[in-house]
């Protein structure tokens, strides 16, 4: 595990992490996410723009389940299908 400092939003934020180049990318999108939040709603509250940054990642991370859900079903469809034509 490393120490690592990330500033989002203007804050700065102590983490120890596993993977360094993960957890600041990931940093990096929640403020670029908090800031596009922001213009639209410049009235609101950090802790708002925050709220609405983590719907808005866990939206996306329903959808990436929903697909890659999808994909391993046509996956095991494909090898079924290759499994019973190359018999």
């Amino acid at each position: 595990m490393e120490k690592i400092d990330v500033n989002v939003y203007g804050d700065s934020y102590p983490l120890r992490v596993e993977r360094r180049e993960l957890t600041e990318k990931a940093a990096l999108d929640v403020d670029g996410v908090m800031r596009l939040f922001a213009t639209k709603a410049p009235s609101f509250e950090p802790v708002k723009l925050a709220v609405l940054s983590a719907i808005s990642f866990a939206e996306k991370k329903i959808e990436l389940e929903e697909e890659m859900a999808l994909l391993k079903q046509k996956l095991a469809a494909l090898n079924d299908f290759i499994g019973q034509h190359l018999q």
